[in-house]
């Protein structure tokens, strides 16, 4: 924990500040263990340089995700994220530079790491899965502008409106159990002149073939696959990711919803080998995390979004991408961007 993130941090209900006790400084001057603690006398430990507020949190709800990020990383997806997320939410990566983000959710530490790559002024990292401990460690190793955080992204310990930069939640808010609190929660970081970017999984059933697909297929299929074991749901994501590589059959698994693969970008100059590795992986990847066994995967209709975002931001005019982000089909990896 660096001691930026001093001026920040608070409890996470009461908002109440909290004062360092007990630190213990690694070589670099920043705070490897002690406890931050609440005028109420309440303590909250720093473990390993972490700052934890899960002791009243349930966290087995994403011990799925700790494990799908311990095992497939996020990092070999960075082409992807160029092409969708920040191509089609930012324009480019030249919005991070110099910008104080928190990345809400950072589940592998990939983002947080290329966010800082890409020129960002701190980097502060929330995610509560035990994926904080194994490969976020492994991936910002040597970072030093960038602080994780132990803590559920519906409660986070930052204070309201000291945010001047980006809230960032992407692929995440469908995860916590309500979005509307957790989109809430989030909003209220950001200080006048700061955003809020996110994104939720769309519900898309209407007519009949996609109803169909939705509550005869998937549903039932998810419903099953997420109270198996890691492993065997690792092990339908590999087997139904490599029935995927083949032509013809590949694409009606994906349209009957039995695997996501999703669009994979191009790479100039790319052997046909190493495009359909990167397929299956993508793949993989898509698959365990439309299937695993985190507790929470909401899907929210255009409707309720536009109304969520209507109580966050009425002033449409600092609301960005709606166009983009409502569209059918949407831009791949497009976000909201709601600003205060």
């Amino acid at each position: 924990m660096t001691p930026f993130l001093l001026k920040y941090i608070c409890e996470p209900d009461s908002k109440a500040p909290l004062v360092l006790a007990g630190a213990v400084m690694d070589e670099d001057g920043n705070i490897h263990s002690g406890n931050l603690v609440a005028p109420s006398g309440r303590r909250y430990p720093i473990i390993n340089g972490i700052p934890r507020f899960v002791e009243t949190v349930e966290t087995e709800s994403v011990t799925s995700f700790g494990d799908e990020w311990n095992h497939f990383n996020f990092t070999d997806f960075k082409i992807n994220w160029l092409q969708h997320t920040v191509k089609n939410t930012f324009g480019s990566a030249g919005a991070f530079k110099d910008t104080l983000i928190v990345d809400a959710g950072g589940g592998s530490g990939a983002q947080t790491k290329w966010f800082s790559e890409y020129g960002a002024k701190h980097v502060i990292m929330l995610d509560l899965s035990h994926s904080v401990d194994d490969v976020v460690r492994r991936n910002l190793a040597g970072l030093k502008n960038v602080d994780v955080i132990q803590c559920s992204i519906d409660a986070p310990p930052l204070l309201d409106q000291s945010i001047d930069g980006m809230v960032y939640c992407h692929n995440v808010i469908q995860h916590t159990p309500s979005v509307e609190k957790t989109a809430h929660a989030l909003y209220g970081l950001v200080a006048p002149g700061g955003e809020f970017v996110f994104n939720c999984y769309g519900l898309n059933d209407q007519g009949v073939l996609r109803w169909g697909r939705w509550h005869l297929i998937y549903l039932p299929l998810r419903a099953v696959l997420s109270r198996m074991p890691f492993r065997a749901i690792l092990f339908y994501a590999h087997f139904i990711s490599l029935l995927r590589m083949l032509p013809g059959l590949g694409g009606v698994l994906e349209k009957l919803l039995l695997c996501v693969q999703g669009d994979v970008p191009k790479i100039e100059g790319e052997t046909r080998w190493s495009r359909i590795v990167r397929r299956y992986k993508a793949a993989c990847l898509n698959t365990f995390d439309a299937y695993g066994s985190h507790q929470y995967q909401h899907h929210k209709t255009d409707a309720e979004i536009r109304t969520l975002v209507a109580t966050l931001q009425p002033d449409v005019e600092k609301v960005l991408n709606a166009e983009e982000y409502f569209a059918r089909p949407p831009k791949i990896g497009c976000a909201l961007r709601v600003f205060r």
